[in-house]
């Protein structure tokens, strides 16, 4: 038996360049402290091989205290690290992996072709392929096949499924024929079910921890074994997860709610059920039918709720109460208004469809000789999100 811990997607040193200098430098010291938990897992529960396929770091630049951090964690193991470079970390003359000086329990591919390290100790071949530059529009598996008696595990940095993708494409089926046991994936950060079949089990570990929005949730790592039980192999894998730090969409039902104080102490109520904190980004997500004249103030109503996470969007995603089969038959401006905007008040766009609701709502508040200013812009500006 052999037990691999594989982690992807880490992004060591993201820049975090949608919050100001403190939270964008607390974004990189988060990551580095989840890399040493990780690390310090492994040395701890006996792992034969730690693979990492790809994005360990986030740019073709790595500070100092990153590079040694990782050097001096892969040196403390009591195993074997293999490394498959990928499109955020590609292998490239002058990059960390190509020029830095690793203990020798580290392994790196450098080549856009498959090659292999043979751990003769632990009956297996781990093979893979190193991204040179920021893409790899090859399949890298296209007439290759696996020639050995031992253990066989890609470590690969793919978007597999996506014929056209630029991220070195291939099926599960290439893996599969290609003669692999299993395959250590990385590259899509919400991870998919793992794929089993009868001779191939293949998984994404998914992103490390959420760097935005569009990473929500706990992040995770895998936790594989592998035993040895005749021609089929058994494989049998944990998802566990070392984040400490998250980002959560939260969406809020305001329907009938008249004022900015309610608004915000259901706000304040959802955060205290959910139990988020300082160890949370939440982007809450207002959603319903609220007055054609009332505009939400989501300055006044962050800043009241603010306090209770480390880091509080909020959109608003309401509509506007209005008849709509009224107003889709009338004659005035008001039906006119309504019928130019119908298709992308449903529109499956989130922006598009706010962007309509906002202009039926000014547009009604007009006509009706209503208060516009209080559809004043007043929010901040968003948090970049993560990007793949």
């Amino acid at each position: 038996m052999i037990k691999i811990f594989q982690m992807g997607d880490l992004h060591l040193d993201s820049p975090f360049s949608g919050g100001d200098i403190l939270r964008s430098e607390n974004g990189r010291k988060r990551l580095r402290a989840l890399f040493r938990r990780m690390m310090s897992f492994v040395r701890e529960n006996g792992y034969d091989l730690v693979l990492i396929p790809g994005d360990l770091y986030d740019t073709g630049y790595l500070s100092e205290e990153s590079a040694e951090m990782i050097k001096d964690e892969f040196a403390s193991l009591p195993c074997h690290v293999v490394i498959s470079p990928g499109n955020h970390d590609p292998y490239n003359k002058g990059s960390f992996y190509a020029s830095a000086s690793f203990s020798e329990n580290v392994h790196i591919f450098s080549e856009e072709k498959p090659g292999n390290f043979v751990f003769e100790e632990l009956g297996t071949v781990v093979y893979g392929y190193a991204f040179t530059s920021s893409s790899h529009r090859e399949n890298p598996l296209e007439g290759f096949f696996a020639d050995s008696d031992k253990i066989k595990i890609l470590c690969a940095h793919s978007e597999v499924g996506v014929p056209l993708s630029s991220y070195a494409p291939m099926s599960y089926g290439d893996i599969e024929a290609s003669g692999f046991d299993y395959a250590a994936l990385a590259h899509i950060h919400k991870a998919p079910e793992v794929y089993s079949s009868s001779r191939l089990t293949a998984a994404y570990s998914g992103f490390a921890e959420g760097r935005g929005f569009d990473e929500i949730g706990a992040g995770s790592a895998l936790s594989v074994s592998i035993f040895e039980t005749g021609e089929k192999k058994e494989i049998k894998y944990e998802r566990l997860s070392f984040s400490e730090y998250s980002f959560e969409l939260l969406p809020i039902n305001i329907t009938d709610l008249q004022n900015d104080d309610d608004i915000a102490t259901l706000i304040e109520k959802e955060l205290d059920t959910r139990r988020y904190g300082a160890n949370n980004s939440v982007r809450v997500l207002l959603e319903g039918l609220i007055s054609v004249g009332f505009s939400p103030n989501l300055s006044y109503i962050r800043n009241r709720c603010a306090s209770k996470v480390d880091y509080l969007e909020i959109k608003d995603n309401t509509l506007p109460t209005a008849d709509s089969k009224a107003l889709a038959h009338d004659p005035t401006l008001r039906g006119e208004l309504y019928r130019t905007l119908e298709e992308r008040l449903s529109s499956p766009d989130m922006r598009e469809r706010s962007l309509a609701a906002m202009a039926l709502r000014i547009g009604l508040t007009a006509l009706d000789g209503g208060d516009l200013t209080v559809f004043l812009p007043r929010e901040e500006s968003d948090m970049e999100e993560a990007e793949g």
